[in-house]
């Protein structure tokens, strides 16, 4: 069998979002700490949770710590994980849980529970000890507050954020609170394959900037944010409502079992998700059990991170792309 590791920080317009070379060198240091991870332990499970934590933990991308707030001011985080052996486990809008990564793993592993939310959620990490999320970093914030400050018939971003804009205008409480949006709704994933052939995928997530209270997108969701079985795992980033829509990492299970070719499940899969929720919407990143790694998205660009002969490899690519590395 082949190691393999790839891992993401999120699908979005990254031209547009401050600390562009802080994100691309944590998720090359993840990357570095992912495969450091997989090579000492052997465990896809544990790789991919490292991965993602050790995202969730620097800062200046959206999920842990550097989650974006919603549109009262507030941080709901999303996480979710699965392994081609079954275990499976997720949480959504989590206020007080600085990891959630490990929070779905604490599901997976000691309740009978697929998928536990909000408060009673937290309770569950205090429970167990899991460190508190700590007050938004001044980048956030600052982030935040720029967002407001912007008039809401300024620019129109997309789809989802001129339909949010609408809803906005139509009531009167979040009309006086919000002026604007912006468009970045990154996340953070990571896949692996192990010695053992196991693959496993996990992604973690503050949600989109400036969302309703209680909203929860795809992240925790098995085959929208997240998904893996004895052929392929697989993570998500985007817009949850489309992704949730579109379902990427189920349908690629099922294209490629279907053709047993990746560039054809790959393209099928990108070709519903345009005909279906359009262009600017997803990407998704994966590992199949042939230990090849993947990515495919139709946003601005998505920042990526993969192990290639024993090499650290960070990609954030300008233009919609598709492709697959052979690692070795």
């Amino acid at each position: 069998m082949v190691k393999a590791l790839i891992i993401h920080g999120g699908a979005g317009a990254w031209r547009i979002r401050p600390g562009v070379d802080e994100a691309i060198e944590a998720v090359r240091k993840c990357t570095g700490h992912g495969w450091e991870v997989l090579s000492r332990t052997n465990s896809a499970l544990e790789t991919v949770i490292e991965a993602v934590k050790c995202m969730e933990d620097s800062g200046f991308l959206n999920a842990g710590y550097g989650s974006v707030p919603n549109i009262l001011g507030e941080r709901e985080l999303d996480a979710g994980l699965m392994t081609s052996t079954g275990f499976m486990g997720a949480v959504a809008a989590v206020k007080a849980t600085r990891n959630p990564i490990l929070l779905a793993r604490i599901v997976a592993e000691r309740t009978p529970h697929v998928i536990i939310a909000g408060e009673n959620a937290d309770k569950l990490a205090l429970m167990h000890g899991l460190p508190p999320l700590p007050p938004m970093p001044p980048h956030v914030l600052e982030r935040y507050r720029d967002s407001l400050k912007r008039i809401i018939g300024g620019e129109q971003v997309d789809n989802y954020y001129e339909a949010l804009r609408k809803f906005i205008s139509d009531n009167q409480l979040y009309r006086e609170l919000v002026r604007s949006i912006l468009s970045v709704y990154d996340t953070v994933g990571a896949t692996a394959i192990d010695d053992n052939g196991v693959l496993a995928a996990a992604t973690s997530t503050g949600g989109v900037i400036l969302k309703l209270p209680g909203r929860v997108g795809d992240t925790p969701i098995p085959g929208a944010g997240f998904y893996a079985t004895s052929t392929i795992a697989c993570s998500s980033t985007g817009i949850g409502e489309y992704i949730i829509r579109t379902m990427p990492c189920l349908k690629l299970s099922l294209e490629y079992e279907l053709s047993n070719n990746m560039h054809q499940a790959l393209n099928k899969v990108m070709e519903h998700v345009e005909k279906s929720v359009g262009s600017n919407t997803l990407g998704f990143i994966g590992v199949d059990a042939k230990g090849r790694v993947f990515y495919a998205y139709n946003t601005e660009a998505m920042l990526i991170g993969y192990i290639r002969k024993g090499e650290i490899v960070v990609d954030l690519k300008p233009e919609p792309n598709v492709n697959i590395v052979h690692v070795e």
